[in-house]
């Protein structure tokens, strides 16, 4: 039997943290489906609660590359893995991320080799090498074709019915392709080091893989695994709406009850150069996708010296243009209550060329986009992680120092200046957020999202029995979150702090209704005349 560790993964191009479950695990569990294998999966947290893996071989996905926060669930680290997995003695391999380079568990530090704890230290595609190992006694090296994955993409996706958030709040990643179509890369892009050029994944196998995992009952799906989805077959260095266009649309057809799909990665300079095509690709999108979507823009820098020096894809006004495009198209209003589809902004600091002008660039451009009355969802403040053999590992993170306090009064400015702001634009007071999920109690607040791409953080002043879903309205914003209130809100029963959310009820009207309740339906039309 061979043991699946998942540790949840997070990549530039993949997300795996629950509610996301990434490719890997489901990728190597169809490696041994094709082998006539048995196979368990675990998760970090089933080690974390005492459970110890039964196989004799075991493989373990781990991996950060693109650290963040996160609500409920955090990444099992090199060193905890070790730990965990101490007195296990059959044969270990290490696979996804951490395998390939290392692991980067904090912004702004050199990415954590793995040790030799493991007997196989994979730096390839671990299903491969899975698959190999069990059929030859060797684990290959060497990179998987679509060809070779077409049958583990769809004999792993049982794997999904084992996940701690199957079926109602699991989200599937789906890879449609990896690698770069760039001609030379970011300096701190760790994807070509691993893919190399671009190599798309045929349709019909995307669409094979989504019918799947749509017949084992998962509901929610993400178009991740690729550095921009609006590239997508392209042809010649020209964007092609067809293909995106087909996929989509496909599949709609073979998951016609789906509750989520979503995108992720696009490049905002291929949007801004090839404006028509671009438009039809987000027309595209914000038909067949459902609302809350996100384009994830890797800006990373304002600063012209800094896109030079780091051979990013886009300049500033690239990065404008597209933010309109993008908020034409899809800032209408979807019925969970989100719009359709908006950009979101990634900025890497960091990076070579960086001075303290660097800081008032970015800020500048925020302001810009503020300005123009436009909209972006959410804005990622990262510092660069450094990883062996790309661009930037000679030079490292020295200016992470040099510039914390840079970085530190920036961060302050994005979140009180232009983050609130976007959020009353994003989702005004009053506004009826649909298919919210309970995830976390703070105190007596309980915290909730929508499932999907970076969905909006909602705090509730109410503590709320956790995994049940819920509405919510719209009372007032925090800096990079909203405070929402249960919608249909009941005055006779809800919690004090409710009230005290709800605009309109002052000091004097709340008295008056913890006295008098239960109101009438006149009187609390009475009291609460605008909500």
């Amino acid at each position: 039997m061979l043991s699946i560790i998942d540790a949840y993964t997070d990549e530039p191009a993949g997300l795996g943290v629950p509610p996301y479950l990434n490719t890997n695990p489901r990728y190597v569990a169809g490696a041994c489906e094709a082998c006539q294998e048995p196979w368990e999966y675990l998760t970090i947290d089933d080690l974390r609660a005492g459970s110890q893996p039964k196989g004799d071989k075991l493989v373990v996905i781990a991996g950060i590359h693109t650290p963040g926060k996160y609500l409920t669930k955090r990444p099992g680290t090199i060193g905890e893995l070790e730990t965990l997995l101490l007195r296990y003695d059959g044969t270990k391999f290490l696979g996804g991320p951490a395998g390939c380079l290392g692991s980067g568990e904090y912004g702004g530090h050199v990415a954590e080799k793995p040790t030799r704890f493991y007997d196989y230290i994979i730096d390839s595609d671990i299903e491969l090498a899975i698959f190999n190992y069990l059929k030859s006694g060797k684990p290959s090296g060497k990179l998987r074709t679509y060809k070779e994955l077409k049958s583990f993409a769809l004999k792993g996706t049982k794997l999904a019915k084992k996940h701690p958030d199957f079926p109602s709040s699991l989200i599937c990643e789906i890879e449609t392709y990896r690698g770069c179509s760039r001609r030379s890369y970011c300096s701190f892009c760790t994807e070509p080091l691993r893919y190399g050029k671009a190599d798309f994944r045929p349709t019909e196998d995307i669409i094979a893989e989504v019918e799947s995992l749509y017949n084992h009952g998962v509901r929610h799906f993400r178009l991740g695994k690729q550095p921009c989805f609006y590239s997508y077959q392209l042809k010649n260095g020209k964007l092609n709406p067809a293909a995106i266009e087909k996929l989509l649309s496909r599949i709609r057809q073979v998951a016609p009850n789906l509750k989520t799909l979503h995108i992720d990665n696009a490049d905002p300079g291929a949007i801004a150069s090839q404006p028509d095509a671009s438009r039809a690709i987000t027309e595209s999108i914000v038909k067949h996708c459902t609302p809350g979507n996100i384009a994830a823009f890797g800006m990373e820098s304002a600063d012209p010296r800094v896109i030079e020096e780091n051979n990013l894809n886009s300049d500033p006004d690239q990065v404008f243009e597209a933010i309109k495009l993008l908020n034409e198209v899809g800032s209408k209003r979807g019925k969970n209550g989100m719009p359709c589809l908006l950009p979101g902004l990634n900025f890497v600091l960091g990076l070579k060329g960086e001075t303290k002008k660097t800081f008032n660039l970015n800020l500048d451009f925020l302001r810009k986009v503020l300005d123009a009355n436009l909209m972006v969802r959410r804005i990622n403040l990262r510092q660069v992680v450094v990883f062996p053999g790309t661009q930037i590992s000679d030079f490292g993170n020295k200016l992470i120092h040099k510039h914390k306090l840079q970085f530190k009064h920036f961060k302050y400015r994005v979140r009180h200046d232009i983050d609130r702001e976007m959020l009353k634009r994003v989702v005004p007071v009053g506004t009826i957020l649909k298919d919210l999920r309970t995830e976390k109690h703070d105190g007596g607040v309980t915290f909730a999202r929508q499932i999907g791409s970076y969905p909006l953080l909602v705090g509730i002043p109410e503590k709320l029995e956790l995994d049940q879903w819920l509405d919510a309205k719209v009372v007032s914003y925090g800096y990079r979150s909203i405070t929402a209130v249960p919608w249909p809100l009941d005055i006779n029963t809800c919690s004090k702090k409710c009230l005290e959310a709800v605009p309109g009820i002052g000091r004097k009207t709340l008295q008056n209704i913890l006295i008098n309740r239960p109101l009438t339906k006149e009187q609390i039309e009475e009291v609460t005349p605008d909500f």
